[in-house]
């Protein structure tokens, strides 16, 4: 067991290091500009706030479940869930209300970046669902972070592309 609490530590942080030098290396490129107008500061505030309480919801919820149905899934998995059903919620409320990037972003270059990041994610959750360890005993363990992740890119990225190609041409032009 402590084997695979080491495996969970180090892949956590390589995992959280990647991430951060990919987000500075996007800010120094400029590719991320968060300047948002007043519009689009209210609609995502009001997003913030419909995430922050499916957030509180969603992890009551899980505890109820642990509670009566006994452990389904590692508490990170479970913590997992709750936060990436709270970003789908405030990611898709941004889309919704085009709130999601700044004036100066690049949409193709997030779908791409979102792509790639749910591709990636999806791809080691079938490896993980292929070789033995998604689950352990019946119960869901934090391999299976992966491809919780990689489903909620992949859904803000469909509900992104759907609205951008349902989006009024005539913005397209300004």
């Amino acid at each position: 067991m402590d084997l695979y609490r080491t495996e969970v530590f180090v892949g956590l942080m390589a995992g959280l290091l990647a991430g951060l030098a990919f987000i500075m290396s996007l800010f120094k490129k400029k590719v991320l500009d968060m300047h948002f107008d007043e519009r689009q500061e209210r609609a995502r505030g009001k997003a913030f706030q419909y995430g922050f309480f499916t957030l509180l919801i969603a992890a009551y919820a899980y505890g109820v479940s642990d509670v009566l149905l006994g452990r389904w899934c590692d508490v990170l998995t479970g913590v997992t869930l709750c936060i990436a059903l709270a970003l789908c919620v405030f990611a898709v409320t941004c889309i919704l209300k085009d709130a999601y990037l700044s004036l100066r972003e690049k949409p193709r270059t997030v779908m791409t970046f979102f792509a790639l990041l749910s591709a990636v994610n999806l791809g080691l959750g079938v490896m993980y669902h292929i070789s033995p360890g998604l689950t352990e005993n019946g119960v869901l363990t934090f391999r299976a972070v992966n491809p919780i992740i990689g489903a909620a890119v992949l859904v803000i990225l469909i509900v992104y592309i759907v609205n951008y190609l349902l989006r009024p041409r005539d913005e397209e032009a300004e």
